[in-house]
């Protein structure tokens, strides 16, 4: 999961090597530097790619602290009813 986290920061914030450059303990917000357009995007990306729907009741900042964490959290999450 942790590599599909970074293929998606790749592509949004449209940096080629991005994803291999990307220590698993980089933040969201001060290393790979999310705007808010750039975060609801990849928040988007995440639910539409990974088949899962984020709980954002139980969402904490904490876990944009690494993309480590957000993969934990992520991990948590229930998954997209496949018809939908």
């Amino acid at each position: 999961m942790i590599e599909q986290l970074k293929s998606i920061l790749e592509e949004i914030r449209g940096v080629p090597g991005l994803a291999a450059s990307l220590p698993d303990s980089a933040s969201l917000v001060d290393d790979v530097a999310l705007d808010s357009l750039e975060m609801l995007t990849f928040m988007l990306k995440i639910e539409e790619r990974l088949r899962v729907r984020i709980d954002f009741e139980r969402m904490d900042f904490s876990y944009l602290q690494s993309i480590r964490a957000l993969g934990d959290f992520l991990a948590e999450m229930e998954p997209l009813d496949p018809e939908s």
